[in-house]
């Protein structure tokens, strides 16, 4: 691990190409961070009983994230068409619809 210093004259580690952030700060600096928002799909979030708290909390997040200048990517789960599933995949696909056949 190489060690120098930033614009900031701040004590950078780096490792394999990386800076590595020190502090809190450096962590959240908005030209290296990221919001990830994973599967707030409506079907989704209306399995959950708190569901609408849930997104509330997600929108505050976003819209503070925005605010800051922080990236946001947004994902979602997909499925593989039926005949194209593993059996762990079909099995996961029959928990989540509390089902017996897939």
């Amino acid at each position: 691990m190489a060690v120098g210093t930033s614009l900031r004259g701040i004590i950078v580690h780096r490792a394999f190409g990386l800076d590595i952030p020190q502090t809190l700060e450096d962590v959240c600096d908005p030209t290296r961070l990221a919001l990830v928002v994973y599967d707030m799909q409506v079907g989704i979030v209306n399995q959950i009983k708190n569901g609408q708290e849930i997104t509330n909390k997600v929108l505050q997040v976003l819209e503070a994230a925005r605010g800051a200048g922080i990236r946001v990517f947004f994902t979602r789960h997909m499925s593989l068409p039926k005949e194209l599933m593993g059996v762990s995949q079909l099995r996961t696909a029959m928990a989540w619809q509390q089902g017996l056949k897939p």
